[in-house]
């Protein structure tokens, strides 16, 4: 009864552990996706920054 017992919250504790990776690999591909939509819309045009800075 007790192996079963072990064998049960082993399985739960391993399942939890899976979800949770599963969600932070999720949430990395999903803030790589942001920073590059970011990075092409161009939250800051360096061109004008630099233009700016330069005075022209």
């Amino acid at each position: 009864m007790n192996l079963i017992f072990r064998s049960l919250i082993w399985l739960i504790e391993f399942t939890i552990m899976v979800g949770l990776a599963g969600g932070l690999v999720d949430m990395t591909r999903m803030m790589g996706h942001e920073a590059i939509k970011a990075h092409k819309t161009g939250i800051v045009s360096l061109r004008e920054l630099n233009q700016k800075l330069v005075g022209k």
